[in-house]
């Protein structure tokens, strides 16, 4: 949730910049009509920079850089006049002593005022109704499980709203003190109850829990967290409940306006997140371009081999339950999920995934393209999209998710990958799910972009040296 907030923060940072910038080439074309020229190259870079330092000092300095989206568009309007005072006082006090008050005319500095001004107010305010209307309802947003009681669920509800929080919506509540399962409060979804808590957490997507609870309830309150983490979920209790906590992993902090104790099992570093999804983006480019090649040479190939599509898409399951379809090369006849029914009790790994040897659902070309791993190539397009990563853990299938318990879960809390720890640890040759899950815990608790970077090395020369795939 604090990693949430600094990123819009750093969101409103980047659209200053922007309008700073656009704001000042547009002033300079507008009074010199000169803009590019090389006896003022300098000078304008010179003049920028220190407009752009000097915002930077004036916004890390205002206590309202973190209320910009709590703040109405009146609101914004004035704080951002009372900021672009701030600057025009910076940018007239150094043209003055810098002697260089004659390089620029009044008209100009007025110019870059109303433009700045006008800039900043209209991207701020589509910033913050993109966020709103668009991101908070998205599959990006954390989705949180409200854990509350009937006489107080309502004034939650108003109070997280009030505080106008963009990265979170409270999708889904659990009202433990009676049924009220299949109704709404507010426009929010009861789904569960103290008897099934965790059976809706484990099938619904969901990234974090809020319990906010009276002082005398009879709720077991350290159990009910135990299994939360167990499932890689994120908790936030609020601090009037006061119990012994006997967890390792828990700090204090505001969540959309209460003060609670955050119990997290996986705390990433916000720089190494953004390093990995910058990894994602790059390594998705270029494997699309791959793709985009590779099926000119495949399309036909596929075609002749057997009837049906040259790409195959499934429902699988990602990042805390949500769904998504992943697309592959077709290397199975068109009849294959109905040839699974048959096949079960063949069988060949213990637990929830299907895997056989001499599996009658492949193509010849099917055989070829899995053995080379080519039919995993149309994933990139996943990737780009951000429903995986370059690593992760394996997207299971809608009926193997179904299976799951509580602690199979935590294998989501990740985005699921095009290659991971069991694949370049044994990929097919494992037999046993337990297993696969037990490497993917392992790569969640010691994550890190060295060790992705280290893991692509690999997939490179298991795919390289054919070991491994079916």
């Amino acid at each position: 949730m604090g990693n949430r907030s600094k990123e819009g923060e750093k969101l409103i940072i980047v659209v200053d910049i922007v309008s700073i910038i656009g704001s000042f080439i547009l002033s300079v074309a507008i009074q010199y009509k000169r803009i590019g020229t090389k006896d003022l190259t300098s000078l304008y870079i010179s003049t920028v920079f220190i407009m752009l330092l000097s915002h930077m000092v004036i916004y890390a300095a205002g206590k309202g850089r973190k209320k910009v989206f709590k703040r109405g568009f009146t609101e914004e309007g004035v704080a951002i006049l009372k900021e672009q005072l701030k600057l025009l006082a910076v940018l007239v006090t150094y043209l003055y002593l810098t002697k260089q008050g004659g390089s620029y005319s009044r008209l100009f500095v007025l110019i870059f005022f109303l433009l700045n001004y006008l800039i900043t107010y209209v991207l701020r305010s589509y910033l913050k109704v993109f966020m709103f209307a668009c991101y908070k309802r998205s599959a990006s947003s954390n989705k949180v499980l409200l854990i509350t009681t009937s006489d107080r669920a309502e004034e939650v509800i108003q109070r997280i709203r009030d505080e106008r929080e963009w990265a979170i919506l409270i999708s889904d509540m659990a009202i433990i003190d009676k049924d009220m399962v299949g109704e709404c409060i507010d426009g929010i979804p009861v789904l569960g109850s103290s008897s099934n808590l965790m059976e809706i957490a484990r099938l619904n997507v969901l990234d974090e829990v809020f319990i906010n609870l009276p002082r005398k309830c009879s709720f077991n309150l350290n159990e009910t967290i135990y299994e939360f983490e167990k499932m890689g979920v994120t908790v936030h209790v609020g601090i009037e409940i006061t119990p012994v906590f006997q967890f390792k992993n828990k700090y204090l902090e505001n969540f959309a306006g209460h003060q609670v104790i955050t119990f997290s099992t996986g705390i990433f570093d916000a720089r190494q997140e953004l390093l990995k999804r910058v990894l994602d983006f790059m390594g998705g480019i270029v494997g699309f371009v791959i793709t985009a090649v590779i099926t000119l040479f495949l399309a036909p190939i596929i075609k002749l081999d057997s009837k049906g599509p040259v790409f195959f898409s499934q429902v699988r399951v990602g990042r805390n339950g949500r769904k998504f379809k992943i697309y592959k090369f077709r290397s199975m006849y068109e009849n294959a999920e109905e040839m699974k029914k048959e096949l079960l009790d063949k069988n060949e790994i213990q637990g929830f995934m299907f895997k056989m040897k001499e599996d009658p659902r492949i193509t010849k070309v099917g055989r070829f393209i899995r053995k080379t791993s080519l039919d995993e190539f149309p994933q990139f397009l996943n990737v780009l999209k951000g429903d995986m990563s370059l690593v992760g853990t394996r997207p299971p299938t809608l009926d193997e998710f179904e299976k799951y318990e509580v602690r199979h879960k935590r294998r989501l809390s990740l985005r699921p990958g095009l290659t991971g720890l069991w694949q370049v640890s044994g990929r097919s040759d494992i037999q046993d799910f337990e297993e696969v899950v037990k490497l993917d815990l392992e790569y969640i608790d010691n994550w890190s972009i060295g060790l992705d970077i280290k893991l692509i090395l690999k997939t490179i020369r298991v795919v390289v040296l054919k070991k491994g795939g079916r």
